[in-house]
């Protein structure tokens, strides 16, 4: 995590990184938990659940992933198409 700031990885960097995750595990999906302990701390170290939150909702906006229930409370989010 070199190039993210003190204090702690950017949203933008956040979203790369699920995106890249994503690039290598297509069918993958998960709450923005799991997606923060199994997808991003094994990788990246620790990234803020509010972080990964937005990360998430950056990706929902350009349609690179989608919200399984939008009025669930941990909704499962997964690559779009």
């Amino acid at each position: 995590m070199d190039s993210t700031s003190p204090l702690g990885p950017t949203v933008g960097e956040t979203a790369a990184w699920i995106r890249s995750y994503l690039d290598e595990y297509p069918k993958a999906a998960d709450t923005a938990v799991g997606i923060q302990r199994w997808w991003l701390a094994p990788r990246q170290g620790e990234v803020a659940l509010l972080t990964v939150e937005l990360a998430l909702a950056k990706l929902e906006s350009e349609g690179v992933v989608k919200n399984s229930d939008p009025m669930a409370t941990n909704p499962t989010y997964g690559r779009r198409g």
